[in-house]
Protein backbone atom coordinates (compact mmCIF):
# COMPACT_ATOMS: atom_id res chain seq x y z
CA UNK A 1 0.00 0.00 0.00
CA UNK A 2 1.43 3.39 -0.98
CA UNK A 3 1.87 6.33 1.38
CA UNK A 4 -0.68 8.36 -0.60
CA UNK A 5 -3.29 5.62 -0.31
CA UNK A 6 -2.64 5.31 3.41
CA UNK A 7 -3.06 9.04 3.95
CA UNK A 8 -6.43 9.12 2.14
CA UNK A 9 -7.71 6.16 4.11
CA UNK A 10 -6.72 7.76 7.40
CA UNK A 11 -8.95 10.76 6.57
CA UNK A 12 -11.88 8.47 5.72
CA UNK A 13 -14.23 8.06 8.73
CA UNK A 14 -15.13 4.55 7.55
CA UNK A 15 -11.48 3.45 7.33
CA UNK A 16 -10.13 0.65 9.48
CA UNK A 17 -8.58 1.70 12.81
CA UNK A 18 -4.84 2.28 12.67
CA UNK A 19 -2.32 0.81 15.10
CA UNK A 20 1.27 1.95 15.55
CA UNK A 21 3.58 -0.98 16.41
CA UNK A 22 6.97 -0.10 17.92
CA UNK A 23 9.07 -3.29 17.89
CA UNK A 24 12.77 -3.65 17.06
CA UNK A 25 12.74 -7.41 16.39
CA UNK A 26 11.95 -7.76 12.65
CA UNK A 27 10.45 -11.26 12.71
CA UNK A 28 8.19 -10.50 15.65
CA UNK A 29 7.16 -7.22 14.06
CA UNK A 30 6.22 -9.09 10.88
CA UNK A 31 4.15 -11.65 12.81
CA UNK A 32 2.23 -9.03 14.80
CA UNK A 33 1.67 -7.06 11.59
CA UNK A 34 0.06 -10.10 9.96
CA UNK A 35 -2.18 -10.64 12.99
CA UNK A 36 -3.26 -7.00 12.92
CA UNK A 37 -4.03 -7.17 9.20
CA UNK A 38 -6.03 -10.37 9.60
CA UNK A 39 -7.97 -8.88 12.53
CA UNK A 40 -9.13 -5.91 10.45
CA UNK A 41 -6.65 -3.22 11.48
CA UNK A 42 -4.30 -1.10 9.44
CA UNK A 43 -0.84 -0.81 10.95
CA UNK A 44 2.47 0.99 10.76
CA UNK A 45 5.57 -0.73 12.17
CA UNK A 46 8.69 1.15 13.27
CA UNK A 47 11.77 0.03 15.17
CA UNK A 48 13.32 3.39 16.01
CA UNK A 49 11.83 4.90 19.17
CA UNK A 50 12.96 8.35 18.03
CA UNK A 51 10.35 8.14 15.23
CA UNK A 52 7.36 7.62 17.54
CA UNK A 53 6.27 11.25 17.78
CA UNK A 54 6.43 11.79 14.03
CA UNK A 55 4.60 8.52 13.29
CA UNK A 56 1.75 9.47 15.61
CA UNK A 57 1.35 12.88 13.97
CA UNK A 58 1.46 11.39 10.49
CA UNK A 59 -0.72 8.28 10.87
CA UNK A 60 -2.95 9.28 13.81
CA UNK A 61 -3.28 5.74 15.22
CA UNK A 62 -6.04 4.60 17.56
CA UNK A 63 -3.53 2.69 19.69
CA UNK A 64 0.24 2.30 20.16
CA UNK A 65 1.79 -1.11 20.92
CA UNK A 66 5.11 -0.24 22.54
CA UNK A 67 7.99 -2.71 22.87
CA UNK A 68 9.13 -2.43 26.47
CA UNK A 69 11.99 -4.92 26.62
CA UNK A 70 15.56 -3.91 27.57
CA UNK A 71 17.03 -2.30 24.46
CA UNK A 72 20.43 -2.82 22.88
CA UNK A 73 21.91 0.05 24.92
CA UNK A 74 20.56 -1.40 28.14
CA UNK A 75 17.93 1.27 28.88
CA UNK A 76 14.19 0.70 29.21
CA UNK A 77 13.34 3.99 27.54
CA UNK A 78 9.81 2.83 26.73
CA UNK A 79 8.59 4.09 30.10
CA UNK A 80 9.68 7.59 29.09
CA UNK A 81 8.29 7.08 25.58
CA UNK A 82 4.88 6.11 26.99
CA UNK A 83 4.92 9.15 29.30
CA UNK A 84 5.80 11.42 26.37
CA UNK A 85 2.88 10.02 24.35
CA UNK A 86 0.62 10.53 27.37
CA UNK A 87 1.61 14.21 27.65
CA UNK A 88 1.23 14.94 23.93
CA UNK A 89 -1.83 12.74 23.25
CA UNK A 90 -3.64 12.04 26.53
CA UNK A 91 -6.51 10.18 24.83
CA UNK A 92 -4.24 7.80 22.85
CA UNK A 93 -3.98 4.37 24.54
CA UNK A 94 -0.55 2.74 24.79
CA UNK A 95 -0.14 -1.02 25.33
CA UNK A 96 3.03 -2.42 26.93
CA UNK A 97 4.49 -5.28 24.86
CA UNK A 98 7.11 -7.08 26.93
CA UNK A 99 8.74 -10.31 28.03
CA UNK A 100 9.90 -8.82 31.33
CA UNK A 101 7.73 -10.02 34.25
CA UNK A 102 8.92 -7.16 36.49
CA UNK A 103 7.79 -4.56 33.95
CA UNK A 104 4.42 -6.28 33.56
CA UNK A 105 3.86 -6.31 37.32
CA UNK A 106 4.90 -2.66 37.70
CA UNK A 107 2.64 -1.49 34.87
CA UNK A 108 -0.34 -3.44 36.20
CA UNK A 109 0.16 -2.30 39.81
CA UNK A 110 0.47 1.35 38.67
CA UNK A 111 1.97 2.42 41.99
CA UNK A 112 5.37 3.82 40.93
CA UNK A 113 5.93 7.33 39.61
CA UNK A 114 6.98 6.12 36.18
CA UNK A 115 4.07 3.68 35.83
CA UNK A 116 1.59 6.44 36.67
CA UNK A 117 3.31 8.77 34.21
CA UNK A 118 3.32 6.10 31.48
CA UNK A 119 -0.36 5.28 32.08
CA UNK A 120 -0.36 2.06 30.06
CA UNK A 121 -3.86 1.07 28.92
CA UNK A 122 -2.96 -2.62 29.03
CA UNK A 123 -0.15 -5.16 29.02
CA UNK A 124 0.60 -7.81 26.39
CA UNK A 125 3.18 -10.35 27.47
CA UNK A 126 5.54 -12.37 25.30
CA UNK A 127 4.76 -15.09 24.35
CA UNK A 128 1.10 -14.12 23.95
CA UNK A 129 -2.18 -15.85 23.22
CA UNK A 130 -3.57 -14.43 19.98
CA UNK A 131 -7.10 -14.28 21.39
CA UNK A 132 -5.94 -12.36 24.48
CA UNK A 133 -3.71 -10.11 22.37
CA UNK A 134 -6.56 -9.14 20.05
CA UNK A 135 -9.02 -8.74 22.94
CA UNK A 136 -6.64 -6.40 24.79
CA UNK A 137 -6.09 -4.38 21.63
CA UNK A 138 -9.82 -4.17 20.82
CA UNK A 139 -10.62 -2.99 24.32
CA UNK A 140 -7.95 -0.29 24.11
CA UNK A 141 -9.11 0.89 20.66
CA UNK A 142 -12.85 0.83 21.44
CA UNK A 143 -12.82 2.18 25.00
CA UNK A 144 -12.95 5.87 25.78
CA UNK A 145 -9.42 6.20 27.15
CA UNK A 146 -8.53 8.59 29.95
CA UNK A 147 -4.89 9.06 30.92
CA UNK A 148 -4.08 7.92 34.44
CA UNK A 149 -1.24 10.44 34.71
CA UNK A 150 0.30 13.11 32.56
CA UNK A 151 3.10 15.07 34.21
CA UNK A 152 5.81 12.40 33.87
CA UNK A 153 7.80 13.75 36.81
CA UNK A 154 10.49 11.54 38.21
CA UNK A 155 11.18 9.58 35.04
CA UNK A 156 14.76 10.76 34.78
CA UNK A 157 15.71 9.57 38.24
CA UNK A 158 13.76 6.31 38.10
CA UNK A 159 14.93 5.01 34.71
CA UNK A 160 16.33 1.53 35.17
CA UNK A 161 19.58 0.40 33.55
CA UNK A 162 19.36 -3.37 33.33
CA UNK A 163 22.86 -3.78 31.89
CA UNK A 164 26.03 -1.74 32.41
CA UNK A 165 27.05 0.88 29.91
CA UNK A 166 28.68 -0.76 26.91
CA UNK A 167 31.10 2.14 26.71
CA UNK A 168 32.54 0.97 30.02
CA UNK A 169 34.46 -2.22 30.71
CA UNK A 170 33.61 -5.19 28.50
CA UNK A 171 30.68 -7.12 29.83
CA UNK A 172 32.79 -10.03 31.05
CA UNK A 173 32.09 -8.78 34.56
CA UNK A 174 28.30 -8.79 34.27
CA UNK A 175 26.50 -10.49 37.13
CA UNK A 176 25.05 -13.95 36.57
CA UNK A 177 21.55 -12.48 36.91
CA UNK A 178 22.26 -10.04 34.07
CA UNK A 179 23.30 -12.89 31.78
CA UNK A 180 20.18 -14.89 32.53
CA UNK A 181 17.97 -11.81 32.11
CA UNK A 182 19.33 -11.28 28.61
CA UNK A 183 19.25 -15.01 27.84
CA UNK A 184 15.59 -15.25 28.82
CA UNK A 185 14.77 -12.18 26.75
CA UNK A 186 16.57 -13.51 23.68
CA UNK A 187 14.88 -16.91 24.01
CA UNK A 188 11.43 -15.41 24.48
CA UNK A 189 11.51 -13.60 21.13
CA UNK A 190 11.65 -16.68 18.86
CA UNK A 191 9.36 -18.53 21.28
CA UNK A 192 6.82 -15.71 20.93
CA UNK A 193 6.99 -15.93 17.14
CA UNK A 194 6.76 -19.75 17.17
CA UNK A 195 3.74 -19.69 19.46
CA UNK A 196 2.07 -16.91 17.49
CA UNK A 197 2.61 -18.60 14.12
CA UNK A 198 1.30 -21.90 15.51
CA UNK A 199 -1.88 -20.18 16.68
CA UNK A 200 -2.16 -18.36 13.35
CA UNK A 201 -1.80 -21.66 11.46
CA UNK A 202 -4.56 -23.18 13.59
CA UNK A 203 -6.88 -20.30 12.79
CA UNK A 204 -6.17 -20.49 9.05
CA UNK A 205 -5.91 -24.26 8.58
CA UNK A 206 -9.43 -24.79 7.26
CA UNK A 207 -10.27 -21.44 5.68
CA UNK A 208 -6.92 -20.56 4.06
CA UNK A 209 -4.50 -23.52 3.79
CA UNK A 210 -1.95 -21.53 1.77
CA UNK A 211 -1.52 -18.91 4.49
CA UNK A 212 -1.52 -21.63 7.13
CA UNK A 213 1.37 -23.31 5.28
CA UNK A 214 3.20 -19.96 5.22
CA UNK A 215 2.75 -19.68 8.98
CA UNK A 216 4.10 -23.19 9.49
CA UNK A 217 7.17 -22.42 7.38
CA UNK A 218 7.84 -19.29 9.45
CA UNK A 219 7.40 -21.44 12.55
CA UNK A 220 10.07 -23.86 11.30
CA UNK A 221 12.38 -20.94 10.49
CA UNK A 222 12.07 -19.64 14.05
CA UNK A 223 12.64 -23.14 15.43
CA UNK A 224 15.94 -23.25 13.57
CA UNK A 225 16.78 -19.77 14.90
CA UNK A 226 15.96 -20.92 18.44
CA UNK A 227 18.25 -23.92 18.03
CA UNK A 228 21.12 -21.66 16.94
CA UNK A 229 20.42 -19.29 19.81
CA UNK A 230 20.48 -22.08 22.41
CA UNK A 231 23.82 -23.27 20.98
CA UNK A 232 25.22 -19.74 21.18
CA UNK A 233 24.07 -19.28 24.76
CA UNK A 234 25.56 -22.61 25.79
CA UNK A 235 28.87 -21.75 24.10
CA UNK A 236 28.85 -18.34 25.79
CA UNK A 237 28.39 -19.98 29.18
CA UNK A 238 31.13 -22.51 28.43
CA UNK A 239 33.72 -20.00 27.27
CA UNK A 240 32.93 -17.83 30.29
CA UNK A 241 33.61 -20.78 32.57
CA UNK A 242 36.66 -21.94 30.60
CA UNK A 243 34.82 -25.19 29.88
CA UNK A 244 34.65 -25.12 26.09
CA UNK A 245 36.03 -28.46 24.93
CA UNK A 246 38.32 -28.73 21.90
CA UNK A 247 39.03 -31.78 19.79
CA UNK A 248 42.50 -30.83 18.56
CA UNK A 249 43.92 -32.56 15.49
CA UNK A 250 46.35 -31.65 12.72
CA UNK A 251 44.68 -30.63 9.43
CA UNK A 252 45.12 -28.54 6.31
CA UNK A 253 43.48 -25.16 6.85
CA UNK A 254 43.06 -24.58 3.11
CA UNK A 255 41.00 -27.75 2.65
CA UNK A 256 38.88 -27.02 5.74
CA UNK A 257 38.24 -23.47 4.50
CA UNK A 258 37.16 -24.63 1.03
CA UNK A 259 34.73 -27.14 2.53
CA UNK A 260 33.13 -24.54 4.81
CA UNK A 261 32.84 -22.01 1.99
CA UNK A 262 31.11 -24.61 -0.16
CA UNK A 263 28.45 -25.10 2.51
CA UNK A 264 27.74 -21.35 2.60
CA UNK A 265 27.54 -20.75 -1.15
CA UNK A 266 23.75 -20.87 -1.66
CA UNK A 267 23.20 -18.56 -4.65
CA UNK A 268 23.14 -19.38 -8.37
CA UNK A 269 25.96 -16.96 -9.07
CA UNK A 270 28.85 -17.63 -6.64
CA UNK A 271 29.61 -14.59 -4.50
CA UNK A 272 32.34 -15.97 -2.19
CA UNK A 273 35.80 -15.69 -3.76
CA UNK A 274 38.62 -17.67 -2.14
CA UNK A 275 42.28 -16.80 -2.59
CA UNK A 276 44.12 -19.83 -1.26
CA UNK A 277 47.68 -20.31 -0.04
CA UNK A 278 50.50 -21.33 -2.37
CA UNK A 279 51.39 -24.20 -0.06
CA UNK A 280 49.39 -26.28 2.47
CA UNK A 281 48.89 -24.56 5.81
CA UNK A 282 48.77 -27.17 8.55
CA UNK A 283 47.51 -26.28 12.01
CA UNK A 284 46.73 -28.12 15.22
CA UNK A 285 43.22 -27.06 16.09
CA UNK A 286 39.62 -28.20 16.38
CA UNK A 287 38.31 -28.28 12.78
CA UNK A 288 34.67 -27.99 13.90
CA UNK A 289 35.41 -24.92 16.00
CA UNK A 290 37.39 -23.39 13.13
CA UNK A 291 34.40 -23.99 10.86
CA UNK A 292 32.21 -22.33 13.51
CA UNK A 293 34.33 -19.15 13.45
CA UNK A 294 34.43 -19.03 9.66
CA UNK A 295 30.69 -19.73 9.42
CA UNK A 296 29.95 -16.84 11.77
CA UNK A 297 32.10 -14.44 9.73
CA UNK A 298 30.42 -15.57 6.50
CA UNK A 299 26.92 -15.36 7.97
CA UNK A 300 27.60 -11.79 9.12
CA UNK A 301 29.05 -10.87 5.74
CA UNK A 302 25.95 -12.16 3.97
CA UNK A 303 23.49 -10.69 6.47
CA UNK A 304 24.92 -7.18 6.58
CA UNK A 305 25.91 -6.78 2.92
CA UNK A 306 23.80 -5.96 -0.15
CA UNK A 307 22.34 -9.05 -1.86
CA UNK A 308 24.75 -10.58 -4.35
CA UNK A 309 27.70 -8.42 -3.34
CA UNK A 310 31.04 -10.28 -3.35
CA UNK A 311 32.66 -11.67 -0.22
CA UNK A 312 36.42 -12.10 -0.46
CA UNK A 313 38.16 -14.76 1.62
CA UNK A 314 41.94 -15.05 1.59
CA UNK A 315 44.19 -17.49 3.39
CA UNK A 316 47.95 -17.11 3.64
CA UNK A 317 50.96 -17.66 5.90
CA UNK A 318 52.05 -14.69 8.03
CA UNK A 319 55.22 -15.63 9.87
CA UNK A 320 54.42 -18.43 12.30
CA UNK A 321 50.68 -17.98 11.84
CA UNK A 322 48.03 -18.75 9.29
CA UNK A 323 45.99 -15.65 8.49
CA UNK A 324 42.40 -15.77 7.27
CA UNK A 325 40.86 -12.52 6.00
CA UNK A 326 37.13 -12.09 5.29
CA UNK A 327 36.18 -8.91 3.41
CA UNK A 328 32.55 -7.89 2.93
CA UNK A 329 30.71 -4.94 1.35
CA UNK A 330 28.47 -4.36 4.34
CA UNK A 331 27.35 -1.39 6.40
CA UNK A 332 30.52 -1.24 8.46
CA UNK A 333 31.02 -0.46 12.15
CA UNK A 334 31.15 3.15 13.44
CA UNK A 335 34.61 4.02 14.90
CA UNK A 336 33.20 4.65 18.39
CA UNK A 337 31.70 1.12 18.51
CA UNK A 338 34.66 -0.96 17.35
CA UNK A 339 36.08 -1.55 20.82
CA UNK A 340 32.72 -2.98 21.92
CA UNK A 341 32.12 -5.17 18.88
CA UNK A 342 33.37 -8.38 20.50
CA UNK A 343 31.55 -7.85 23.82
CA UNK A 344 28.74 -10.36 24.43
CA UNK A 345 25.26 -9.24 23.30
CA UNK A 346 26.58 -6.05 21.69
CA UNK A 347 24.82 -5.04 18.45
CA UNK A 348 26.10 -2.21 16.30
CA UNK A 349 23.74 0.72 15.84
CA UNK A 350 23.82 0.00 12.09
CA UNK A 351 22.59 -3.59 12.41
CA UNK A 352 19.99 -3.56 15.21
CA UNK A 353 17.11 -3.79 12.73
CA UNK A 354 18.45 -7.20 11.62
CA UNK A 355 17.84 -10.25 13.79
CA UNK A 356 20.84 -11.42 15.82
CA UNK A 357 22.05 -12.05 19.36
CA UNK A 358 25.40 -10.26 19.49
CA UNK A 359 27.12 -13.45 20.63
CA UNK A 360 28.72 -14.81 17.46
CA UNK A 361 31.78 -12.56 17.33
CA UNK A 362 32.35 -12.80 21.08
CA UNK A 363 32.29 -16.60 21.01
CA UNK A 364 34.43 -16.73 17.87
CA UNK A 365 37.10 -14.52 19.43
CA UNK A 366 37.19 -16.66 22.57
CA UNK A 367 37.53 -19.83 20.50
CA UNK A 368 40.38 -18.26 18.55
CA UNK A 369 42.12 -17.26 21.80
CA UNK A 370 41.68 -20.76 23.17
CA UNK A 371 43.67 -21.95 20.14
CA UNK A 372 46.41 -19.41 20.81
CA UNK A 373 45.17 -17.17 18.00
CA UNK A 374 43.30 -13.90 17.57
CA UNK A 375 40.17 -12.55 15.86
CA UNK A 376 40.12 -8.84 15.11
CA UNK A 377 38.35 -6.21 13.04
CA UNK A 378 41.16 -5.04 10.80
CA UNK A 379 39.30 -2.19 9.09
CA UNK A 380 35.75 -0.94 8.57
CA UNK A 381 33.91 1.78 6.71
CA UNK A 382 30.51 2.38 5.16
CA UNK A 383 31.58 0.28 2.16
CA UNK A 384 32.62 -2.85 4.07
CA UNK A 385 34.68 -4.48 6.79
CA UNK A 386 37.69 -6.78 7.01
CA UNK A 387 37.92 -9.39 9.77
CA UNK A 388 41.19 -11.22 10.38
CA UNK A 389 41.63 -14.57 12.12
CA UNK A 390 45.13 -15.81 12.97
CA UNK A 391 45.97 -19.32 14.15
CA UNK A 392 49.44 -20.73 14.94
CA UNK A 393 50.87 -22.96 12.26
CA UNK A 394 51.95 -26.44 13.23
CA UNK A 395 55.49 -26.38 14.49
CA UNK A 396 57.80 -28.38 12.26
CA UNK A 397 59.91 -30.96 14.05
Amino acid sequence: MTTETKTRRIDDPSAKPWVLLVEDEPTLSKLVGKLLDEAGYEHISISNHDQIAGAILRWRPKCVILDSDPGSTGHQRSWADAAAIRRAHPELPVLMFTADPASMAEARANTTARSRAAGYAGVIDKPFLVVEFLATLKHAVDAKYSARASDGKGLGTEAISVFPELAGPASEGWAVTDFFSMAVHELRTPLTVIDGQAQRAQRLMTKDPARAAEALELLREQTRRLTRLVSDLLDHARVGAGALSLNVVTFDLGVATAITLGLHEREESPRIVLTGPAVPLRVRADPDRYAQILANLLDNAVKYSPPGSPIDVSLAAAGKNAELRVTDRGVGVPPEEREMLFAPFFRSSRTRDIAGTGLGLHISRRIAEQHGGHLTLDSSSTVGSVFVLTLPLEEKS
